[in-house]
């Protein structure tokens, strides 16, 4: 599954989503958040309720525990955040990262998916080869964030 929220939006969309919906629990929240994005993403409670935890810790929403389910409201700092967040523009580009589906993914999955299969990982390297490994990754990171920087300039 591709990442439809870039660092810090997942947490804006949840403050604009309680906007709109006054005080939720998790999953309503979950619930929303799918039917505003639109596409194949599916929100997870693995994302959700540690953007929540966030969110409370800094200060945009509170928590309270109503026959047994935790429900979730912005604070007055949450409102004045959702009345900046409230473009529809942020809400179309997230769609359409939705939909893009697996032509995108994360960085990191492909280094994983790198790491996790290569026989590589289990040879041993000597300090002087460690020390070359580590330039090589250098400049391959390097390059790696120019690819991806020119990709953002041209679309």
């Amino acid at each position: 599954m591709s990442r439809v929220f870039r660092r810090g939006e997942l947490k804006d969309a949840i403050v604009v989503v309680l906007a709109a919906l006054g005080e939720a629990h998790g999953y309503a929240i979950m619930g929303a958040l799918k039917e505003r994005v639109g596409g194949s993403w599916k929100p997870s409670p693995g994302a959700i309720y540690p953007a929540l935890l966030a969110l409370q810790g800094t200060g945009h929403v509170e928590s309270v525990d109503r026959d047994g389910t935790r429900t979730y409201a912005l604070t007055d700092l949450g409102r004045e955040a959702a009345h900046a967040l409230g473009s529809e523009r942020r809400w179309s580009s997230l769609t359409q990262r939705a939909e893009q589906g697996e032509a995108r993914m994360a960085v990191g999955s492909l280094l994983d998916r790198f790491a996790s299969g290569s026989p590589l990982r289990r040879r041993l390297a000597s300090t002087d080869q460690r020390k070359e490994i580590d330039a090589i990754l250098d400049r391959t990171g390097a390059e790696i964030e120019d690819l991806l920087t020119r990709g953002e300039n041209h679309g």
